[in-house]
């Protein structure tokens, strides 16, 4: 939701200072369709485990890796555009908590001083939610995983900095003059 949140704000500010979502035409990123795709797999966790019957140490480490492959392409193709090396950054974040927590974003013990989150731990424990992992103060990269109070729930360090690369490639975009010939 905080990408959403950001995104939103991002156009906002980007009409605010004079720009138009109609300049995205004139120096569109290419191959916008990888992250969307990125976020429909990652949507999906929650049903793979029903659709296939197998258990998430089956099917996680491959649906996460193609995720994040699809960004890194993404990513390169685009890297010559304003806020995608910061989106860069906040996907090897993100990667590298997941990756080191057995393919799973790793919830810190901080969630347990917020007795609204209770549902959230619950849905953990039970497998509804197999992408995440409660870890302890000991885990392998918790600092990089949700541990950010930030609205009803928890962000990353990674998430923060993806919803910051948003801001700065909407705004960017929708302040892009033609090409000139």
């Amino acid at each position: 939701m905080l990408l959403v949140y950001c995104v939103a704000a991002a156009v906002l500010v980007g009409y605010l200072t004079g720009g138009r979502l109609s300049n995205y035409l004139n120096a569109p990123l290419k191959l916008v369709l990888l992250p969307c795709l990125a976020f429909a797999i990652e949507a999906t966790f929650g049903h793979i485990g029903k659709w296939t019957s197998l258990p998430p140490e089956k099917w996680l480490p491959v649906t996460v890796c193609a995720e994040y492959l699809l960004l890194a392409v993404f990513i390169w193709c685009n890297r010559s555009s304003r806020g995608v090396k910061l989106l860069g950054a906040a996907t090897v974040v993100n990667f590298a908590a997941i990756s080191a927590n057995g393919f799973r974003m790793p919830v810190s013990p901080l969630i347990y001083n917020y007795p609204a989150m209770s549902d959230f731990v619950d849905r953990i424990r039970s497998g509804d939610l197999p992408e995440y992992v409660l870890v302890g103060w000991d885990g392998p990269l918790w600092f990089l995983g949700d541990t950010i109070p930030l609205f009803d729930g928890l962000a990353s360090i990674g998430d923060l900095l993806m919803a910051a690369a948003l801001v700065v490639i909407f705004i960017h975009l929708m302040k892009a003059q033609p090409a000139e010939a």
